[in-house]
């Protein structure tokens, strides 16, 4: 569906200190930038059909601009009825999907009652805006009372006050904190607006004059790369809409320290912005009435563009915002001092899941689960491993099987391993997009396998690195049909999924693809595979408009496995091509066939290098630089939202690289609000949580050729119901208790990207306490836990709760777990006149003390002597520093490290 909106997009400053002002020199921390936040977001109309990712909650809530009954009354400004904007604003009524249970995603803000946005233009009004009149300013404060004088202070607004890459959208001096006057060096001033953050800083809204340019600190805590407010959001013709506004927690802001242990609640400040002006003159605005420069707006002035920053206090229009609380999930460690602690890895399908059951764990089982994110096939060769760190519980969407063990010694534990999988977790895998074009967002996107393939094998010449110097030269070894489609909209196939609204996909999509190996990404690619059109475009088949797959995805040795290479080997330019032999093969040299066997990752064999002929560049870029992989499925989300690729395609000549030589690839930044389109593979619970769409799929066997009348074309949306119809097509995998959604089976309407998630328990290698630690543990996750919800201990959105029939499986196996009795060792025959002596404890993972008392640690046969004893490694003190992260998100980030190093190193050795 096309939402009839316009896009929130700010404005570059025009005068001349505004242009020193754009030279600013930032020294945003690595971990800021890493955090980037562009928001900038589209409204649309509330009467037109959501994303899926905008479900509410039961902690919505809805204030109105006047006379206001909501929990929020008591936190509104007085209205006065005589005042300037009393009458254009006293029937906006704004609604936040979500207030309770925040952590860093997205909640949507829906506006009623206002008027059509207004904009300016530069011949009409002397200055351009595409947000003039009538539009919607937001920001988050953590302030302990938004009654209060100074409660302007603690705003995280000013971010974007360097004009850094948000052209023509509203007045420039909207993005300080201070109006012009307060902004001359000229004419120094004593009145401020400080940005004070939580920990007591008070930090300038002023400029400062350092050799010659303008120098904001308030960019060193939040800058156009990390802030989240929102400069200019348009209204639509009917006076509604809806957007969606990024909140951050203390992990990514902790200027704000919202979920720290003093600033649990903080504020979503909405400003809405009439038609007239809130001050006087450049103490508010620089802009003038009819271009004089002596003739400046007054206060109340009606009718007039609007110049000002919302947090001004020499302008009235903070005092027209409307204050909605947060509520914050805590973000310090919440585990009690002397909670023993259970190591858990897996699946990053868990990650929002595993988020949500912490809190509550502590408090009913008592123990610390620090869970570390990583490839599935890895987290199943750690559940067998014998070692002292390895974890007795492993989350996986398959069971550990011999064939993926790489080594004998694996192999052989396996064969003396019993392992139980208890069924924790319903969600499925998604392709998100976000997709911007003059007509509004789209929220409507249909994807066939054969489609998707062409994407994941970078088989669209924007889709391979390309070069404006390389002109004639890019992407010459894909077919003459491929080179044709600069667009998405270009492909016929694209045309036919999508019939109503292909003309509105216009811009190049930038597609953010994760890194890590998952069962998840085996499961997309089940998905393409059971589709007999899209096998056949794999093995080399032409779709039926000539389109091929790109040549570094055939089986080496094909004949048109081929391409030209313009490049020697000392990697000096060639003005007439060489022929390469390229293609896929395995580790013996053999071809590989991307058919044979599902992939559980997303591998970028192009190795198409740019610019050919180099000029100031000392280097060229190529797929990954081009298309960098993002870290998890949650960061892939969030990168989506944010229109931010992170593509290092721009050369700077001052840059230092990697060895210290000058020069590198720098990130082209975001794309331009109104021409964005970002896709990216992630999952479902990511894809709610950062308030992306998700794009509609056929199923299997879906014909799509010239003579396909796209009214014949089936799709389907992913919801809870299609979600739990997929379960009906749940088969057996290498072991019969552990099934997993086939593609190929899914019934009509089913989600065919559905995913079931085990929680495997190595029960030979875990202690009795230990798994009775577990036990307790899966048996809550597996009851609350599996109620919707944004408390502790819920189930986040985007899952589906386990089915009674899941339910009952894990019942079976946690009883497993339960009654557990390992196989006794018969000790060697020693001689009589020898003492027994004790061999040293082995500490295995730590468990607490009072859940095993000496009587049930002896009901339990040792294997090996030891194997029981305590470790004294507990949760430590907790701590009230908001720049402290929870136990729970440090292990998430440990765990990322490995997740992209292998694929990312060996990737193009054979190894991936």
């Amino acid at each position: 569906m096309t939402h009839n909106v316009l896009s929130v997009m700010l404005s570059h400053p025009k005068s001349p200190a505004q242009r020193r002002v754009k030279r600013v020199v930032t020294a945003v921390s690595g971990a800021l930038v890493t955090l980037a936040v562009m928001g900038l977001v589209v409204i649309v109309p509330v009467d037109s059909t959501p994303a899926v990712a905008a479900t509410s909650t039961n902690s919505e809530l809805t204030v109105a601009w006047d006379g206001d009954v909501s929990l929020a009354k008591d936190f509104q400004p007085e209205r006065n009825p005589s005042s300037s904007g009393y009458a254009e604003f006293n029937d906006i009524k704004v609604s936040v999907s979500q207030t309770q249970g925040i952590v860093d995603q997205t909640v949507r803000v829906s506006v009623t009652g206002f008027s059509p946005t207004i904009s300016a233009t530069q011949s009409r009004d002397g200055v351009a805006a595409d947000s003039a009149k009538n539009y919607i300013q937001a920001m988050q404060c953590w302030g302990d009372d938004p009654n209060a004088v100074d409660f302007n202070e603690t705003c995280q607004w000013g971010g974007r006050v360097d004009g850094t890459g948000v052209g023509d959208s509203v007045i420039a001096d909207n993005l300080g904190r201070v109006g012009p006057l307060d902004n001359d060096f000229a004419k120094p001033t004593t009145h401020d607006v400080p940005f004070r953050t939580a920990n007591g800083r008070e930090v300038s809204g002023k400029p400062r004059l350092v050799d010659g340019l303008a120098q904001y600190d308030m960019l060193n805590y939040f800058s156009s790369s990390s802030t989240n407010e929102v400069s200019a959001a348009r209204i639509g013709t009917k006076g509604s809409g809806y957007f969606e506004f990024e909140t951050q927690s203390s992990a990514s802001a902790p200027q704000l320290g919202c979920g720290s242990a003093k600033h649990l609640r903080c504020w979503l400040v909405v400003v809405p912005r009439g038609t007239h002006f809130g001050g006087n003159g450049d103490e508010c605005s620089g802009v003038r009435a009819n271009q004089d420069p002596y003739d400046l707006f007054k206060k109340g002035q009606a009718n007039v563009i609007q110049g000002g920053s919302p947090v001004n206090d020499q302008c009235d229009y903070f005092d027209n915002r409307i204050v909605v609380p947060l509520d914050f999930m805590p973000t310090g460690v919440t585990c009690a001092i002397g909670s023993t602690e259970t190591r858990v890895v897996g699946s990053q399908l868990m990650t929002a899941a595993m988020s949500s059951w912490q809190p509550s764990l502590c408090s009913s089982v008592k123990s610390t689960f620090s869970f570390s994110t990583n490839s599935d096939v890895l987290a199943r060769a750690q559940l067998i491993d014998t070692g002292l760190s390895s974890p007795n519980i492993a989350y996986s969407g398959n069971p550990v099987a011999a064939g993926e063990l790489s080594t004998e010694n694996q192999r052989t534990n396996f064969a003396k391993t019993t392992l139980s999988y208890v069924p924790v977790g319903v969600s499925s895998m998604v392709i998100g997009f976000v997709a911007e074009s003059a007509s509004g967002r789209q929220e409507s996107l249909v994807f066939s396998p054969r489609l998707m393939a062409k994407y994941l094998t970078q088989s669209y010449p924007f889709l391979v690195p390309q070069s404006i110097s390389s002109q004639g030269r890019n992407a010459t070894h894909l077919g003459a049909a491929n080179q044709k489609y600069t667009k998405p909209f270009q492909d016929p196939e694209f045309q036919v999924l999508n019939p109503t609204n292909y003309l509105q996909f216009q811009y190049v999509p930038a597609l953010v693809l994760p890194g890590s190996k998952s069962d998840g990404i085996r499961q997309v690619w089940r998905w393409i595979l059971a589709d007999a059109d899209a096998r056949a475009f794999l093995s080399g088949a032409e779709d039926p408009w000539g389109m091929t797959v790109n040549p570094y995805y055939l089986p080496k040795g094909t004949a048109a496995a081929t391409i030209p290479w313009y490049l020697s080997e000392s990697r000096d330019y060639l003005e007439t091509a060489v022929t390469r032999a390229v293609g896929l093969s395995n580790l013996d040299g053999t071809p590989r066939k991307l058919v044979d066997s599902p992939p559980d990752d997303f591998s970028k064999y192009d190795q198409t290098l740019m610019p050919l002929k180099l000029a100031t560049e000392r280097s060229r870029f190529d797929s990954i630089q081009f298309a960098p992989y993002s870290e998890t499925f949650l960061a892939g989300a969030r990168q989506t939202f944010r229109a931010d690729s992170r593509a290092k395609t721009m050369w700077d000549p001052n840059s230092i690289n990697a060895v210290g030589e000058k020069g590198d690839w720098k990130a082209t930044g975001a794309q331009v609000p109104g021409q964005r389109f970002m896709i990216t593979v992630t999952d479902s619970v990511s894809a709610q949580r950062w308030g992306i769409s998700t794009a509609s799929l056929t199923a299997p066997g879906t014909t799509v050729t010239a003579k396909t009348v796209p009214a014949d074309v089936k799709s389907i949306t992913m919801t809870p119901e299609s979600m739990s119809k997929a379960l009906a097509a749940l088969t057996a995998t290498s072991l019969d208790s552990v099934k997993q959604v086939d593609p190929s089976k899914v019934v009509a309407g089913g989600w065919p990207m559905t995913m079931v998630t085990y929680a495997g328990v190595n029960l030979t290698k875990a202690p009795v306490a230990a798994r009775k630690t577990i036990s307790a543990m899966l048996k809550q996750v597996t009851t609350t836990g599996q109620i919707l919800g944004t408390a502790p201990g819920e189930l986040p959105t985007g899952y589906l709760p386990l089915t009674d029939e899941l339910k009952t499986q894990a019942v079976a196996a946690i009883a497993t777990i339960d009654s557990f009795v390992p196989v006794t060792k018969t000790p060697a025959p020693k001689p009589a006149a020898a003492s027994p002596v004790a061999p040293k404890a082995i500490a295995q993972d730590p468990f607490e003390a009072a859940a095993d008392s000496g009587a049930a640690a002896a009901a339990d046969p040792a294997v090996v002597a030891g194997v029981d004893e305590l470790s004294t490694a507990r949760t430590n003190a907790s701590s009230t520093d908001p720049l402290l992260l929870s136990g729970l998100v440090i292990a998430l980030v440990i765990g990322l490290a490995g997740l992209l190093i292998a694929p990312v190193l060996l990737r193009g050795r054979g190894f991936f």
